[in-house]
């Protein structure tokens, strides 16, 4: 997605509903070598959104610019700690 700044970018990514991610999204630049100089005009953007809100949301990140929309299928998400592993910890006293 073109855009003056990451911030910029993100602004617009977070203004959308179903954009929000998990956390919120991840924005890179992309570098690009124009007339011999490296320039950063277009970012690119990382979330995760639910697949029944796949097509909302690239609809979503067509109205504010993006392009070029790469989807991959998520297997796992690992949170920082599940409950699972909380309910065994507690269980065996640790």
């Amino acid at each position: 997605m073109r855009g003056s700044s990451a911030e910029e970018v993100a602004e617009r990514v977070l203004s959308q509903p179903s954009l929000a991610g998990l956390q919120g999204p991840t924005v890179s630049p992309v570098f690009c070598k124009r007339d011999g100089k490296v320039s950063a005009d277009y970012y690119a953007i990382v979330i995760c959104v639910p697949k029944k809100a796949l097509y909302k949301s690239i609809q979503q990140l067509r109205a504010i610019g993006g392009s070029g929309v790469l989807v991959s299928p998520l297997t796992y998400i690992f949170d920082e700690e599940t409950p699972r592993w909380r309910q065994l910890l507690s269980k065996l006293g640790l």
